[in-house]
């Protein structure tokens, strides 16, 4: 693989024992310049700030690593985006309007009639999508159809083998 497409690859690839380090190292760590933190016990489908370009809804202290990759995809593409957990099992009724599988991770965005995306694969295609739409410098898929086939294979073998 060229070393131009390794970089996405390896960026879009879901490999759980990264994911759980990716976990270890950062559980409970908040830095000032982190997003917003909002807890999962509201009903976030009211009064979300119009001006917050993407709402990332995720497990408590980001846990899963499908999750996960699209935070590591929100933050490689330098979008700005605010951090909603959802706790409880099952779902509150308030994130099941917003994803009906009540899976994480999911996305939304106010400034576009508050869209919704989910299913990771899907948020990180889009995020990468509207990165470009954005006018943003830093891209993570190739625009060879060919190389963007093949991430697209090697992230569905994954999620796969792992699930």
């Amino acid at each position: 693989v060229e070393s131009a497409t390794m970089r996405p690859l390896l960026l879009l690839l879901c490999c759980l024992e990264v994911a759980t380090a990716f976990v270890s190292a950062n559980r409970g760590i908040v830095s000032s310049s982190s997003p917003t933190q909002l807890a999962g016990g509201y009903d976030a489908t009211v009064g979300a700030d119009p001006k917050t370009p993407i709402q990332f809804f995720t497990l408590p202290g980001n846990t899963c690593p499908y999750a996960q990759r699209t935070h590591i995809t929100l933050n490689e593409l330098g979008l700005p985006y605010d951090v909603t957990e959802v706790t409880g099992m099952p779902k509150p009724d308030w994130y099941l309007k917003i994803n009906p599988r009540g899976k994480v991770p999911a996305i939304r965005v106010p400034t576009a009639d508050y869209a919704v995306i989910y299913e990771s694969a899907i948020c990180n295609e889009f995020l990468c999508d509207y990165a470009t739409f954005m006018k943003q410098t830093q891209t993570l898929m190739p625009t060879d159809p060919f190389a963007r086939a093949r991430i697209r294979l090697l992230n569905d073998h994954c999620d796969n083998v792992f699930s």
